[in-house]
């Protein structure tokens, strides 16, 4: 087997040498290829203009407003022991540094047995550089029961991964009314299709998906708007087992990205077949993914441009990020650069793990918030303009409280039904660091365990950091890794789960003090027999509308919730639902207002047809 000896004698600033402070100076750089250069002058025009639009420039806006907050009460309490949640993430033996042990893994809260009871998957671990193709782990599931309680059923689920255990995606792949899943890996992903019972075979062959590359996040997507979801599926870097790298002192750490070229994300065209395990077609070359390698690890599939096309954002560990915009002939543009969402104000691409693709300042556009590595500030990049983004960090109060932290799962959530949405970021180092709270060390993941972090949404994009530490959701000092969010009793609020790396799995349930109303919604296609992923859902109340989509697959190797919360304020009865299904006419459809404080199920075809645009949606 292939060693590479990666080694650097000097310790550099986080900033500069990203991933584990080991730039691998033995190494070849990798050569950065030049972009279009009349498609770079095009994007500095437009954000030239945005800048000038909508304030945002970088340096004129203040430094981080917020200040730290203190809560009068908790907002989470952590119930996993009580609820049967005993599930461990095991991340194997630790002696040879294998690179993926420090970047998995994720997590989903979902319906496997359609009872709607959020149950839990836990993606294993255990990693060794030793493992090969033949080697699986044992994913957890654990099944709701009524009373809320969890019961273990992974040994009857038959969830497995290849190798070291990395992501999860859910959806419907061949439309026969229950849930399908797909596991990223090391060693490639797997497909296994659900039997409606919440038991899963393995069709990975069956399907070909099976393209044996260290995959990470990966998400269910109708991209060619047909009723059937296709696969898009981020691969990360060129690995080789049994490389050495070395921190900034000369002692052994977790290799980082620079060390490794980047590979190719692939997308599977879904053929569709009902109720029969489903065949993808594998579709990256011909809709033109194949341009360069990268290093993916985050991923949004949405109509980031408001064209009625759903496009693929793809964040980049320490390269820039990637916005494939969807043409009319099907085939895709990278297109972050011209847009404003490839790299930070600065010019500079950073350590991107963590995505969230939703609407922070109640404008109606979704706006893409990243997490990032320490010593980089994790960014927001707000929707300006339909398709244009700009880096609005310093002006949101996202900025310096970040800089200490390395983040991967994040979740926009309205913890207290106030009508905004406030910010989850799940932090645990990849490399080593002087520690937060200096401390014998017990284990040898005490060195990159860090808090998880809140931020409260004013309710005007400007957020503030809360920083009591008696707060259960950050009290704990962890590696986590994978959030997933949702209303696992069915209360009204979101809940939360977190994955820890070689620790215990944490279930917070919210139980914030409400300052306002909710509503759930599940928008279903009865023709597709499944929820309708990629529909987007706006609710109106007299002078407020509030925008979401049906997004599961963002975070961080993770899965959210199918059903779409809002919380809505003050408003005791909403006036009506709009719904722009994800259909090739990008049909739209009103539903009649209703109480609120329940759950909506939204029929396709049950509502009165409209031709307004639901893009156009203003606070």
């Amino acid at each position: 087997m292939q060693t590479i000896r990666c080694v650097h004698r000097r310790m550099r600033s986080y900033h500069y040498s990203r991933k584990m402070g080991t730039l691998p100076w033995s190494c070849s750089p990798e050569t950065k290829t030049m972009r279009d250069s009349a498609a770079a002058c095009a994007g500095h025009l437009l954000l030239a203009i945005c800048l000038c639009m909508f304030g945002c420039a970088h340096e004129s806006a203040p430094s981080d407003p917020g200040q730290p907050a203190q809560a009068s009460s908790p907002l989470f309490e952590e119930i996993s022991l009580q609820a049967g949640v005993s599930v461990r993430h095991f991340a194997g033996p630790t002696d040879e540094y294998p690179m993926p042990q420090s970047m998995g893994s994720g997590c989903a809260l979902l319906d496997v047995n359609g009872d709607n009871r959020l149950d839990i998957l836990i993606v294993a671990g255990e990693a060794s550089d030793k493992v090969n193709a033949t080697d699986k782990r044992m994913c957890s599931l654990l099944i709701q029961d009524a009373d809320g309680r969890f019961t273990d059923r992974t040994s009857q689920a038959g969830l497995t991964v290849k190798g070291f255990g990395m992501g999860v995606a859910v959806g419907d792949i061949d439309n026969d009314n229950d849930l399908d899943i797909l596991m990223t890996s090391f060693l490639g992903a797997s497909l296994f299709r659900n039997d409606g019972s919440g038991q899963f075979q393995d069709i990975t062959e069956i399907a070909a998906v099976s393209a044996a590359r260290w995959s990470t996040a990966a998400a269910f997507v109708d991209y060619d708007r047909d009723g059937w979801l296709d696969l898009m599926v981020t691969n990360y870097v060129d690995y080789v087992p049994g490389s050495i790298c070395e921190d900034g002192a000369g002692r052994r750490d977790y290799c980082g990205p620079l060390a490794f070229k980047g590979t190719v994300d692939r997308l599977y065209h879904n053929l569709g077949r009902v109720g029969k395990p489903g065949i993808f077609l594998d579709v990256t070359a011909e809709c033109g993914l194949v341009t360069g390698p990268t290093k993916g690890l985050g991923l949004i599939c949405s109509d980031l441009n408001d064209d009625g096309l759903p496009d693929l954002y793809v964040a980049n560990d320490s390269e820039p990020n990637r916005l494939w915009i969807q043409q009319t002939d099907g085939t895709f543009r990278d297109e972050a650069e011209i847009r404003g969402c490839a790299v930070d104000v600065h010019g500079k691409p950073q350590a991107s793990m963590g995505t969230l693709f939703a609407d922070l300042d109640g404008d109606g556009l979704k706006d893409i918030f990243l997490t990032h590595l320490r010593g980089e500030t994790n960014t927001l990049y707000r929707h300006a303009v339909a398709g244009i983004f700009v880096d609005h960090t310093a002006a949101t109060g996202l900025g310096n409280p970040s800089l200490n932290y390395t983040g991967f799962g994040t979740a926009a959530v309205d913890i207290e039904l106030d009508g905004d949405l406030d910010l989850l970021v799940a932090n645990g180092k990849v490399m080593r660091a002087p520690l937060l709270v200096p401390e014998p060390l017990s284990s040898h993941w005490d060195e990159y365990a860090e808090r998880n972090q809140i931020f409260l949404n004013d309710g005007a994009m400007q957020f503030t950091e809360l920083t009591d530490l008696t707060e259960p959701f950050l009290k704990d000092v962890e590696v986590s890794r994978g959030l997933a969010t949702g209303d696992i009793d069915n209360d009204g609020d979101i809940d939360v789960l977190i994955s820890n790396t070689a620790s215990r799995v944490q279930l917070f349930r919210n139980v914030a003090v409400r300052k306002g109303h909710w509503l759930t919604v599940r928008a279903i296609d009865p023709n597709l027999r499944r929820d309708s992923i990629g529909a987007k859902i706006v609710v109106n109340c007299g002078s407020r509308r509030w925008a979401a989509e049906v997004l599961p697959g963002t975070g961080y190797l993770s899965s959210h919730d199918l059903r779409v919360h809002f919380g809505i304020g003050e408003c005791t009865e909403y006036d009506f639902i709009e719904v722009q299904w994800p259909d090739s006419q990008n049909s739209r459809e009103r539903f009649e207002g209703g109480p609120v404080e329940r759950q909506v199920d939204l029929v396709r075809g049950t509502g009165t047809p409209t031709a307004a645009a639901i893009s156009e949606v203003q606070q």
